[in-house]
């Protein structure tokens, strides 16, 4: 009955699993809300750009499994205990929180960076990665220790974020349509500029499972932004978004494997524990 429940609320577009915290600063037009974010604790993968995932093929065939066997939704949790108050000798199971977040790394990304998981810029170098982010009752000195060397336990520091909402299936053509209009909000407000230079510097966040209805489902596309004098954004990013803006649909999209891979994993495995 309980898996039932699960299953249905989750058809429904019900999110019951925690949520990151933020506060709206302003709206920059249209649905697209300028974000600061509380601080938080995070378990990430890195991978390289031409791989599937973690090359550990124990992990499965992307940086999920990883994920979701550090914080235990597969088997015993690959953790042990850290001190603090969550301190245990052995595994420990770890709430799963809402959305896993996604996209990519066209640049080098230092600890505190988001963590995102997508295609990659291969000719910029980049690398791929994705994030769980951790119940806000741990900190990094709490946090059960990953076992697993390819899972780090990283903090990020308050933020500034632009966000955009949408419904519906999240292909790569939305998620890109979505980053371009948050591209040309930023532009067009002239007191903020993207963190990264990179021509399409957003990620993308799913907070539902494949069978949600579509349009039910909740996905939301980052950028992170800092406030300046001299706001906006770079040539090629302004060329980027207006290509992307002025692009019609095509038809026939194969939904981006990444964001279904993930949240099917993550709903599907939350149901499996209860």
């Amino acid at each position: 009955p309980v898996q039932a429940m699960g299953f249905f609320t989750a058809l429904l577009g019900i999110i019951s699993e925690e949520t990151p915290k933020y506060d709206v600063m302003r709206k920059l037009g249209g649905q697209v809300e300028l974000r600061m974010y509380a601080p938080k604790v995070c378990a990430r993968v890195y991978y390289d750009a031409s791989e599937r995932g973690v090359s550990d093929a124990k992990d499965g065939p992307s940086p999920f499994f990883a994920l979701a066997k550090y914080i235990g939704v597969i088997g015993e949790a690959q953790n042990r205990g850290a001190g603090g108050v969550h301190g245990q000798d052995g595994p420990t199971s770890i709430a799963m929180t809402a959305p896993v977040v996604m996209g990519s790394s066209p640049e080098p990304i230092a600890m505190t960076a988001p963590v995102v998981m997508g295609d990659s810029d291969v000719q910029s170098g980049g690398r791929n990665f994705m994030q769980f982010v951790l119940p806000s009752s741990y900190t990094a000195s709490t946090a059960p220790v990953p076992t697993n060397p390819n899972v780090s336990i990283v903090s990020e520091p308050p933020k500034l974020v632009a966000a955009l909402t949408f419904s519906g299936s999240m292909r790569r053509e939305a998620i890109d349509k979505m980053g371009a209009t948050l591209l040309k909000a930023i532009a067009e407000d002239g007191k903020i500029t993207p963190v990264s230079k990179a021509a399409k510097p957003w990620y993308f966040g799913g907070f539902n499972p494949p069978w949600t209805l579509p349009f039910m489902r909740k996905n939301e596309v980052y950028i992170d932004v800092v406030e300046s004098s001299a706001g906006g954004v770079t040539p090629e990013q302004r060329d980027t978004a207006t290509a992307l803006l002025s692009a019609r649909s095509p038809l026939g999209l194969v939904p981006l494997i990444a964001a279904g891979t993930a949240a099917l994993g993550a709903m599907v495995l939350v149901a499996r524990r209860q």
